[in-house]
Protein backbone atom coordinates (compact mmCIF):
# COMPACT_ATOMS: atom_id res chain seq x y z
CA UNK A 1 0.00 0.00 0.00
CA UNK A 2 1.60 3.40 -0.99
CA UNK A 3 1.83 6.02 1.58
CA UNK A 4 -1.52 7.84 2.62
CA UNK A 5 -1.91 11.46 2.60
CA UNK A 6 -1.69 13.50 5.60
CA UNK A 7 -2.83 16.96 5.91
CA UNK A 8 0.88 17.99 6.20
CA UNK A 9 1.67 16.66 2.65
CA UNK A 10 -0.61 20.20 1.40
CA UNK A 11 1.40 22.27 3.30
CA UNK A 12 4.40 21.08 1.78
CA UNK A 13 3.15 21.50 -1.60
CA UNK A 14 1.95 24.78 -1.29
CA UNK A 15 5.30 26.00 0.29
CA UNK A 16 7.12 24.46 -2.74
CA UNK A 17 4.84 25.52 -5.60
CA UNK A 18 4.86 29.38 -3.89
CA UNK A 19 9.22 28.65 -4.61
CA UNK A 20 8.90 27.54 -8.11
CA UNK A 21 6.73 30.30 -8.68
CA UNK A 22 9.37 32.63 -8.85
CA UNK A 23 10.25 30.85 -12.59
CA UNK A 24 9.38 31.32 -16.02
CA UNK A 25 7.56 33.92 -17.71
CA UNK A 26 4.20 34.25 -16.55
CA UNK A 27 2.56 37.52 -15.73
CA UNK A 28 2.73 37.57 -12.09
CA UNK A 29 -1.02 39.45 -11.63
CA UNK A 30 -2.41 36.55 -12.71
CA UNK A 31 0.41 34.00 -10.82
CA UNK A 32 -2.18 33.87 -7.44
CA UNK A 33 -4.69 32.23 -8.94
CA UNK A 34 -2.54 29.40 -11.10
CA UNK A 35 -1.30 29.01 -7.22
CA UNK A 36 -4.66 28.23 -5.68
CA UNK A 37 -5.51 26.13 -9.09
CA UNK A 38 -2.33 23.90 -8.51
CA UNK A 39 -3.11 23.33 -4.92
CA UNK A 40 -6.87 22.99 -5.56
CA UNK A 41 -5.75 19.99 -7.82
CA UNK A 42 -3.54 18.81 -5.64
CA UNK A 43 -6.08 19.10 -1.99
CA UNK A 44 -8.71 17.30 -4.70
CA UNK A 45 -6.75 13.82 -5.06
CA UNK A 46 -4.61 13.65 -1.62
CA UNK A 47 -7.08 11.78 0.25
CA UNK A 48 -7.17 8.99 -2.69
CA UNK A 49 -3.78 9.32 -4.03
CA UNK A 50 -0.03 8.84 -2.82
CA UNK A 51 1.37 12.05 -2.20
CA UNK A 52 3.70 12.31 -5.44
CA UNK A 53 0.71 11.42 -7.63
CA UNK A 54 -1.55 13.63 -6.19
CA UNK A 55 1.15 16.52 -6.70
CA UNK A 56 1.65 15.62 -10.48
CA UNK A 57 -1.58 17.44 -11.57
CA UNK A 58 -0.72 20.89 -9.87
CA UNK A 59 2.91 21.03 -10.68
CA UNK A 60 1.93 20.26 -14.24
CA UNK A 61 -0.46 23.36 -14.17
CA UNK A 62 1.89 25.72 -12.92
CA UNK A 63 4.72 24.61 -15.61
CA UNK A 64 2.21 25.77 -18.21
CA UNK A 65 1.31 28.69 -16.50
CA UNK A 66 4.93 29.45 -15.89
CA UNK A 67 5.30 28.92 -19.81
CA UNK A 68 8.35 26.20 -18.99
CA UNK A 69 8.59 22.55 -19.88
CA UNK A 70 11.65 21.76 -17.80
CA UNK A 71 11.03 23.95 -14.31
CA UNK A 72 14.75 22.96 -12.98
CA UNK A 73 15.98 22.10 -16.29
CA UNK A 74 19.11 24.72 -15.37
CA UNK A 75 19.73 22.98 -12.18
CA UNK A 76 19.62 19.84 -13.12
CA UNK A 77 22.31 20.17 -15.99
CA UNK A 78 24.30 22.35 -13.60
CA UNK A 79 23.86 19.81 -10.48
CA UNK A 80 24.77 16.72 -12.82
CA UNK A 81 27.69 18.76 -14.87
CA UNK A 82 29.11 20.09 -11.34
CA UNK A 83 29.41 16.06 -10.25
CA UNK A 84 31.04 15.02 -12.89
CA UNK A 85 33.41 17.29 -12.65
CA UNK A 86 34.33 16.12 -9.00
CA UNK A 87 33.85 12.40 -10.18
CA UNK A 88 37.45 11.68 -10.52
CA UNK A 89 37.68 12.74 -6.69
CA UNK A 90 34.64 11.02 -5.39
CA UNK A 91 35.51 7.74 -7.03
CA UNK A 92 39.17 8.10 -5.37
CA UNK A 93 37.62 8.37 -2.25
CA UNK A 94 35.33 5.53 -2.41
CA UNK A 95 38.16 3.21 -4.22
CA UNK A 96 40.02 4.48 -1.00
CA UNK A 97 37.15 2.65 1.67
CA UNK A 98 37.01 -0.64 2.82
CA UNK A 99 34.34 -2.26 0.74
CA UNK A 100 34.46 0.29 -2.34
CA UNK A 101 31.01 -1.04 -3.88
CA UNK A 102 28.90 -0.80 -0.27
CA UNK A 103 30.62 2.75 0.27
CA UNK A 104 29.09 3.70 -3.20
CA UNK A 105 26.07 2.79 -2.42
CA UNK A 106 25.69 4.82 0.94
CA UNK A 107 27.59 7.58 -1.10
CA UNK A 108 24.26 7.02 -3.34
CA UNK A 109 21.55 7.28 -0.73
CA UNK A 110 23.11 10.52 0.75
CA UNK A 111 23.46 11.71 -2.82
CA UNK A 112 19.37 11.83 -2.00
CA UNK A 113 20.38 15.08 -0.32
CA UNK A 114 21.64 16.50 -3.70
CA UNK A 115 18.08 18.27 -4.28
CA UNK A 116 17.60 21.15 -6.79
CA UNK A 117 14.16 21.58 -6.09
CA UNK A 118 14.80 22.55 -2.28
CA UNK A 119 17.45 25.24 -3.74
CA UNK A 120 20.63 22.66 -2.06
CA UNK A 121 23.85 23.75 -3.51
CA UNK A 122 26.25 21.15 -4.36
CA UNK A 123 28.81 20.59 -1.55
CA UNK A 124 32.28 21.31 -2.12
CA UNK A 125 34.72 17.99 -2.62
CA UNK A 126 35.84 17.71 0.61
CA UNK A 127 32.11 18.26 2.36
CA UNK A 128 31.08 15.54 -0.40
CA UNK A 129 33.43 13.11 1.00
CA UNK A 130 32.21 14.07 4.89
CA UNK A 131 28.75 13.50 3.76
CA UNK A 132 29.58 10.11 1.91
CA UNK A 133 31.14 8.64 4.65
CA UNK A 134 28.57 9.12 7.29
CA UNK A 135 26.83 6.09 8.55
CA UNK A 136 23.39 5.34 7.68
CA UNK A 137 20.53 4.81 10.01
CA UNK A 138 19.45 1.48 8.34
CA UNK A 139 22.66 -0.29 6.40
CA UNK A 140 21.62 -3.59 3.90
CA UNK A 141 24.10 -2.74 1.33
CA UNK A 142 26.56 -5.63 2.33
CA UNK A 143 23.16 -7.94 1.79
CA UNK A 144 22.15 -5.92 -1.44
CA UNK A 145 25.62 -6.94 -2.65
CA UNK A 146 25.65 -10.68 -2.21
CA UNK A 147 22.08 -10.86 -3.46
CA UNK A 148 23.64 -9.09 -6.58
CA UNK A 149 26.45 -11.70 -7.26
CA UNK A 150 23.88 -14.50 -8.11
CA UNK A 151 21.26 -12.28 -9.49
CA UNK A 152 20.21 -11.98 -13.68
CA UNK A 153 18.32 -8.62 -14.32
CA UNK A 154 18.89 -5.50 -12.11
CA UNK A 155 16.18 -3.09 -11.71
CA UNK A 156 17.16 0.56 -10.62
CA UNK A 157 14.08 3.34 -10.28
CA UNK A 158 16.27 6.42 -10.52
CA UNK A 159 15.50 9.51 -8.84
CA UNK A 160 17.17 12.60 -8.89
CA UNK A 161 19.33 13.88 -11.36
CA UNK A 162 22.77 14.23 -10.15
CA UNK A 163 21.89 11.51 -7.99
CA UNK A 164 22.03 9.84 -11.47
CA UNK A 165 26.03 10.52 -11.50
CA UNK A 166 26.31 8.82 -8.23
CA UNK A 167 24.26 6.13 -9.66
CA UNK A 168 26.67 5.37 -12.59
CA UNK A 169 29.99 5.16 -9.85
CA UNK A 170 28.19 2.25 -8.13
CA UNK A 171 27.77 0.65 -11.40
CA UNK A 172 31.42 1.33 -12.45
CA UNK A 173 32.49 -0.02 -9.01
CA UNK A 174 30.43 -2.94 -8.83
CA UNK A 175 30.40 -4.06 -12.24
CA UNK A 176 28.03 -6.15 -11.83
CA UNK A 177 27.36 -9.39 -14.05
CA UNK A 178 23.45 -8.49 -14.14
CA UNK A 179 21.70 -6.44 -16.74
CA UNK A 180 20.41 -3.39 -15.52
CA UNK A 181 17.79 -1.64 -16.10
CA UNK A 182 17.20 2.09 -15.17
CA UNK A 183 13.85 3.85 -14.82
CA UNK A 184 13.76 7.53 -15.76
CA UNK A 185 10.67 10.01 -15.64
CA UNK A 186 8.80 10.05 -19.54
CA UNK A 187 8.38 13.80 -18.97
CA UNK A 188 10.07 16.87 -16.75
CA UNK A 189 8.59 16.73 -13.08
CA UNK A 190 10.31 18.25 -10.21
CA UNK A 191 13.84 17.52 -10.55
CA UNK A 192 13.71 14.02 -11.19
CA UNK A 193 15.78 12.33 -14.32
CA UNK A 194 14.49 11.81 -17.59
CA UNK A 195 16.25 10.56 -20.63
CA UNK A 196 18.59 13.01 -21.24
CA UNK A 197 19.50 13.92 -17.54
CA UNK A 198 20.80 10.13 -17.17
CA UNK A 199 22.41 10.36 -20.62
CA UNK A 200 24.20 13.27 -19.52
CA UNK A 201 25.31 11.25 -16.32
CA UNK A 202 26.56 8.52 -18.58
CA UNK A 203 24.34 6.03 -17.55
CA UNK A 204 23.18 5.11 -20.81
CA UNK A 205 26.80 3.39 -20.99
CA UNK A 206 26.17 0.93 -18.37
CA UNK A 207 22.28 0.40 -18.29
CA UNK A 208 19.47 -0.16 -20.56
CA UNK A 209 17.50 3.09 -19.38
CA UNK A 210 13.74 3.24 -20.01
CA UNK A 211 10.71 5.67 -18.61
CA UNK A 212 8.26 4.22 -16.19
CA UNK A 213 5.13 5.49 -18.46
CA UNK A 214 3.99 7.63 -15.59
CA UNK A 215 4.61 11.39 -15.35
CA UNK A 216 4.81 11.23 -11.69
CA UNK A 217 8.03 11.53 -9.46
CA UNK A 218 7.64 7.99 -8.15
CA UNK A 219 6.80 4.43 -9.35
CA UNK A 220 3.74 2.55 -8.43
CA UNK A 221 2.98 -0.96 -10.02
CA UNK A 222 -0.59 -0.41 -11.24
CA UNK A 223 0.64 3.15 -13.08
CA UNK A 224 3.22 2.63 -15.38
CA UNK A 225 3.67 1.01 -18.30
CA UNK A 226 3.15 -2.80 -19.17
CA UNK A 227 6.73 -2.78 -20.02
CA UNK A 228 8.16 -2.29 -16.53
CA UNK A 229 5.42 -4.03 -15.08
CA UNK A 230 6.73 -6.79 -16.97
CA UNK A 231 10.52 -5.56 -16.01
CA UNK A 232 8.99 -5.38 -12.11
CA UNK A 233 7.97 -9.16 -12.15
CA UNK A 234 11.10 -10.88 -14.05
CA UNK A 235 14.27 -8.56 -11.97
CA UNK A 236 16.23 -10.67 -9.53
CA UNK A 237 16.92 -7.47 -7.52
CA UNK A 238 15.02 -4.17 -7.52
CA UNK A 239 16.87 -0.99 -6.39
CA UNK A 240 14.06 1.92 -5.65
CA UNK A 241 15.84 5.26 -5.31
CA UNK A 242 14.38 8.31 -3.11
CA UNK A 243 11.77 9.42 -1.29
CA UNK A 244 8.92 9.66 -4.12
CA UNK A 245 9.66 6.30 -5.16
CA UNK A 246 9.20 4.65 -2.10
CA UNK A 247 6.58 6.62 -1.20
CA UNK A 248 4.77 4.71 -3.81
CA UNK A 249 5.88 1.14 -2.71
CA UNK A 250 5.56 1.64 0.88
CA UNK A 251 4.05 -1.55 2.29
CA UNK A 252 5.86 -3.68 -0.03
CA UNK A 253 6.83 -7.02 1.23
CA UNK A 254 9.20 -8.17 -1.51
CA UNK A 255 12.59 -9.26 -0.81
CA UNK A 256 13.71 -8.47 -4.06
CA UNK A 257 13.21 -5.09 -3.18
CA UNK A 258 15.61 -2.49 -1.46
CA UNK A 259 15.01 1.05 -1.03
CA UNK A 260 17.78 3.89 -0.79
CA UNK A 261 16.77 7.09 0.36
CA UNK A 262 17.07 10.08 3.02
CA UNK A 263 14.03 10.77 5.32
CA UNK A 264 13.46 14.04 4.42
CA UNK A 265 9.97 15.53 6.19
CA UNK A 266 7.88 14.44 9.00
CA UNK A 267 5.74 12.22 7.37
CA UNK A 268 8.28 10.15 6.18
CA UNK A 269 9.64 10.08 9.64
CA UNK A 270 6.42 9.20 11.53
CA UNK A 271 5.86 6.39 8.62
CA UNK A 272 9.44 4.93 9.34
CA UNK A 273 9.94 5.70 13.11
CA UNK A 274 13.49 7.51 11.97
CA UNK A 275 14.22 10.83 12.37
CA UNK A 276 14.82 13.28 9.95
CA UNK A 277 18.11 13.12 7.74
CA UNK A 278 18.24 9.54 8.48
CA UNK A 279 19.93 7.87 5.70
CA UNK A 280 18.19 4.81 4.93
CA UNK A 281 19.43 1.49 2.47
CA UNK A 282 16.93 -1.34 3.69
CA UNK A 283 15.57 -4.38 2.05
CA UNK A 284 12.06 -3.54 1.95
CA UNK A 285 10.73 -6.32 4.78
CA UNK A 286 13.84 -4.90 7.14
CA UNK A 287 12.45 -1.21 6.67
CA UNK A 288 11.15 0.36 10.04
CA UNK A 289 7.08 0.95 9.50
CA UNK A 290 4.79 2.47 12.18
CA UNK A 291 1.66 2.71 9.24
Amino acid sequence: MPLSSDPRCLECFRSGFGAFSGRGAADSGNLGEALKEALRLVAERLPDHAPPVAGAPGYAHLCRHLGVEDLFGDEKRALTQGLLTQLDSIRRGIAASPGPAAAALRAGVWGNLLDVAQGHRLPAPDELQELFGNPLAVDDTEEFLERLEGASLLLILGDNAGETVLDRLFLETASPGADVVYTVRPEPVMNDATLADAEMAGLHRLAELVDTGCAAPTVMPDMVSPGLQRLLGEADLVLSKGQGNLEGLLGTSDERLFYSFVVKCGVIADATGLPLRSGVFARSTRLPQRR
